[in-house]
């Protein structure tokens, strides 16, 4: 069902993206005529053809919501499953997760497991703290640095959040019903690979979370 979904979303962002690309085609051609009437003097007709350049404009407003469309730049299968997945669940609740990954990214680790299930814990706590929040969008971006390390950060708004250091510890948690062992699982798995380090960082209210994978020797 999820594949399913995603394909239909895929069809839709290529459509809109088609719709973008007719416009910008002819939009040279539309500003020419405009100059044309502008020079002649002629207010009525460049009003006119100004509100069919207005009507003709692409509905461009959803393609802020395409938040998964460099899903392909992902080359580790499981960590694109997991973002889908996620990608899904704040469809459902009501929250946009924002994509951010500009260039192909491959991950060669061979603890990748550890991977997804420090990202999962990450996003899963971000869709948590979100539903919260009055602003609903999460951040989840991948980087690479110097070719040698890459970056993966989930950010989030956390209004209410003040000590960050109280996050990793054993039992602490802000949410009823939640025994608050997210964040310590994420430490423990951090620390029992070399190749792996993460980076907590409170800014303006919004909480960045950041996994360092370093390339394995």
């Amino acid at each position: 069902m999820q594949n399913q979904q995603l394909q239909e979303y895929l069809q839709t962002m290529e459509q809109q993206y088609q719709e973008l690309r007719h416009f910008k085609h002819d939009y040279q051609n539309m500003l020419l005529a405009l100059e044309g009437f502008a020079k002649k003097g002629n207010q009525q007709q460049f009003r006119d053809y100004y509100q069919q350049l207005v009507q003709q404009q692409p509905q461009t407003e959803n393609l802020k919501n395409l938040t998964i469309s460099h899903i392909d730049y992902l080359k580790n299968e499981p960590l694109r499953g997991l973002i889908i997945q996620k990608f899904f669940a704040a469809q459902q609740a009501n929250i946009q997760l924002q994509l951010e990954i500009e260039q192909d990214i491959q991950i060669h680790n061979s603890d990748i497991l550890s991977i997804v299930r420090i990202l999962g814990i990450l996003l899963d706590n971000a869709l948590e703290q979100t539903a919260q929040e009055t602003e609903k969008v999460i951040q989840c971006s991948f980087n690479i640095i110097d070719k040698k390390v890459i970056e993966i950060t989930v950010a989030n708004p956390a209004t209410n959040l003040t000590n960050i250091d109280q996050l990793f510890i054993n039992g602490y948690t802000t949410k009823q019903g939640h025994h608050g062992f997210g964040l310590t699982n994420v430490q423990k798995l951090a620390k029992q690979n070399k190749n792996l380090f993460l980076e907590t960082e409170l800014l303006k209210q919004h909480l960045n979370i950041t996994l360092m994978i370093t390339g394995e020797e």
